[in-house]
């Protein structure tokens, strides 16, 4: 069965089990009324306002993304991901039955029933990531790269993963490529270096898949416009057309009307805290409680963006433009709380509301480091066919520390893979990036102890030696 429908039909039974689950919990706690007399309001006995009041959480839980793929996914992220779905989920039902004089239940009803369904929810959601844990686990990874260099890099990002589901045995240099096939039935997953393209590549891909393995490959920049690209014939010729990266006319339309709404809402919201951040930055460290920095905007142009100040004044005086690091000594006590809750960017609202940015989009950077991106990275210019975006998909699913160039392949895929339902899916997830907060870590500094540790770890797993 191909991959797409068989994702499908498990996204359908998930759907269907998690509304069970929800439904269930109601009962539950109706259950638990009866058998200490509890009075109940309203007509919540009713089977069919318990189905009413259970469907929606569907679309709560699409929104925070609980129907991807969770196989080889951080059991963390799926749990504070349930968790959040049933916060909004619940938010939703306490709102309506304010307003909907039939849905008068105790005020207790929901409280009661959050708990129990987010049990029941946790439980069978984190007993399906066991099982596939279990029968999709333990995968030997190859690592075939250019040098030892590369491939601790790519090791790396595979001892960072969730443990469990891949335990690296070793590399495979392109100078001993001829040793692919004597060893490609001794393992399950073959990931190829990103500088490795062409002719070679095609050879390797072909190898693992004559002998029915499993290829990582981290796409190079244009191949993620392939992946968006539409098949056409012409004459018995069959083509790909590949379009630029840019939004349609009806989508800009829809996408401001979007964030012009949404702003000025979370404008009114989150004025409070905006008030208080106000008083309190100039309280606790020298300067004023907002500043101001020059970025590059939509097709290169200039804006200043303002943001609340998390850093000492004049913090780049000395050093020039640097981007922050993991226990940056600049960031002040406050700073850390702001930049870990996203709090600092509450101003951007603004730079939303006069159209310089989306409120989903390429995070926006300053000059100095994209000309140095871009000698590295000719296709960077591409993030600048769309609005900078106060969060956007390589926020959500990468790291602050995240290379530009992994940041890039987000950023771009975002671009081919736009819709309404994408930056509504982007907005509640990074509520639980805000929640979560280790994403918001800067840089890491390379440590030669590490990197040692790291040889130590691929020497126990019995590396390939030639």
């Amino acid at each position: 069965m191909n991959e797409n429908y068989r994702g499908r039909y498990v996204n359908m039974f998930l759907a269907l089990l998690d509304i069970t689950l929800v439904y269930v919990g109601y009962a539950a706690t109706i259950w638990f009324y009866h058998v200490f007399s509890i009075p109940i309001k309203g007509p919540i006995l009713d089977e069919v306002w318990l189905i009413v009041l259970s469907a929606p959480a569907f679309l709560c839980f699409y929104l925070i993304d609980l129907y991807k793929d969770w196989r080889r996914k951080s059991i963390h992220n799926l749990i504070y991901s349930v968790v959040l779905s049933m916060i909004v989920f619940s938010s939703f039902i306490s709102i309506v039955s304010i307003w909907t004089p039939l849905l008068s239940f105790r005020k207790s009803f929901i409280i009661e029933s959050f708990l129990i369904q987010t049990i029941l929810l946790i439980g069978v959601r984190v007993g399906i990531w066991y099982v596939g844990k279990k029968l999709s686990g333990n995968k030997r990874v190859i690592i075939i790269c250019e040098d030892e260099k590369m491939g601790l890099t790519l090791a790396d990002k595979f001892l960072n993963h969730e443990k469990g589901w891949f335990e690296i045995s070793g590399f495979l240099t392109l100078s001993n490529l001829v040793y692919l096939q004597e060893y490609v039935n001794k393992y399950d997953i073959f990931l190829l270096s990103p500088t490795i393209s062409g002719q070679k590549k095609d050879d390797i891909v072909s190898i693992c898949i004559k002998y029915g393995k499993e290829v990582f490959v981290v796409p190079q920049l244009s191949e993620l416009f392939v992946q968006s690209s539409e098949a056409q014939q012409i004459d018995d010729m069959l083509v790909l057309s590949i379009k630029p990266p840019k939004f349609s006319r009806w989508h800009q339309i829809i996408k401001r009307m979007f964030d012009v709404i949404v702003s000025l809402i979370l404008i009114i919201i989150s004025s409070p805290f905006c008030l208080i951040l106000f008083l309190l930055i100039p309280l606790t460290s020298k300067g004023p409680a907002l500043y101001k920095q020059e970025r590059i905007g939509l097709h290169g142009k200039t804006y200043w963006i303002y943001k609340f100040r998390s850093m000492i004044q004049d913090a780049e005086k000395r050093t020039g433009p640097v981007l922050a690091i993991n226990g940056d000594t600049r960031i002040t006590l406050i700073g850390k709380i702001i930049r870990a809750t996203r709090l600092d960017e509450l101003p951007q609202l603004f730079n939303v509301i006069k159209g310089e940015m989306s409120l989903v989009g390429p995070r926006p950077e300053r000059e100095y480091f994209i000309n140095q991106f871009k000698e590295k990275l000719p296709d960077y210019t591409f993030r600048l066919t769309v609005k900078p975006g106060i969060t956007g998909l390589a926020q959500v699913l990468a790291n602050y520390s995240t290379t530009v160039e992994d940041k890039l392949r987000f950023d771009l895929l975002y671009v081919r893979s736009y819709s309404f339902s994408l930056d509504l899916k982007i907005l509640f997830q990074t509520l639980r990036v805000v929640i979560q907060r280790d994403q918001a870590q800067g840089v890491k500094e390379k440590s030669k102890t590490r990197e040692q540790k790291l040889i130590n770890k691929l020497e126990q797993n019995k590396v390939i030696n030639h």
